[in-house]
């Protein structure tokens, strides 16, 4: 790697609190698979992590177009030594544009603002070696009830057909680590859980939501670039229960691969992508869609 590169390449998977699909049409805006690798601050201070993406369901042939914006800012660990740990502040916005065919032959839409997310994570750099690097991290995630409904329709007692996000709070914690083994890089997320309370608008409450092994693996192409695949399951609405009819809502089931690239603009700069395929899915539209990922350290 060119100078500086190895400390560049830090797992940071943002993972998605609650991604539920009920009677009503829900945007995927705030889903995001583990992209392979991410850019880690070689000093404190402020950093922004742009994530374009655009993501297709099949059955109900909807099309969702999402820009986030990520804030993030960067200080010294418990330690005071940023090569041996970090602590991030995150703020996640993401705004969506969604589009689907109706029921009546024609199409609906809805554009605004998902659900918003704020994240505190701490990084510890376990091993740094010119040959071995792993860095174990742990987040604190809060969603806030910030979704946009497309409202005028009523669908079994809701007063929208479409939303992006959710209207209810949420709290989270997941694990992830990187490891660099010579030209091998991992991102590894062996789980992350989320707890989505009741919903104002739809009186729905998700309930929990756990995501398992949202993982990605890479080989070092050139020096500036690592190509790979990603992978990863989540299953939501754990427990969850509708107000409006007294009943639990069904689990949803999402098992995902696909391809993956991280390249190294410079030391402060970096792209991500990663290509979602969804493999499994159970109450769930199936789909797929690409993810990237712009960070760059001010």
């Amino acid at each position: 790697m060119y100078g500086g590169m190895k400390k560049l390449f830090l797992a940071v998977a943002f993972i998605l609190l609650t991604t539920a699909f009920s009677i009503d049409a829900t945007a995927q805006v705030g889903f995001q698979p583990e992209f392979l690798g991410n850019a880690n601050a070689s000093r404190p201070g402020f950093a922004l992590k742009f994530f374009p993406s655009y993501f297709y369901q099949n059955a109900v042939k909807a099309h969702d177009v999402e820009t986030a914006f990520e804030p993030q800012f960067w200080i010294p660990g418990f330690t005071g030594d940023t090569s041996r740990d970090q602590l991030q502040f995150v703020i996640h916005v993401p705004v969506g544009y969604r589009i689907q065919n109706s029921a009546t032959g024609g199409k609906t839409s809805v554009t605004g603002l998902g659900t918003v997310t704020t994240a505190i994570e701490y990084y510890w750099h376990l091993v740094d070696t010119e040959d071995f690097e792993v860095w174990f991290d742990n987040g604190i995630v809060g969603g806030w009830p910030t979704a946009t409904n497309n409202k005028g329709v009523s669908i079994s007692g809701h007063d929208y057909s479409m939303r992006i996000g959710s209207d209810s709070f949420s709290v989270g914690w997941y694990q992830e680590n990187f490891i660099r083994y010579k030209k091998w890089i991992f991102t590894i997320s062996p789980i992350a859980v989320s707890w989505g309370f009741r919903d104002s608008d739809s009186k729905v409450r998700n309930g929990l939501a756990v995501t398992l092994m949202n993982n990605a693996i890479g080989y070092q192409v050139a020096s500036w670039a690592h190509l790979g695949l990603n992978m990863g399951m989540q299953v939501s609405n754990i427990v969850g229960d509708e107000s409006a009819t007294g009943g639990n809502l069904p689990n949803t089931w999402r098992a995902w691969a696909g391809p993956a690239g991280l390249f190294g603009i410079d030391d402060n700069t970096s792209l991500q992508m990663a290509i979602l395929i969804d493999a499994y899915t159970k109450n769930v539209n199936r789909g797929q869609g690409i993810f990237f990922a712009l960070w760059h350290h001010f």
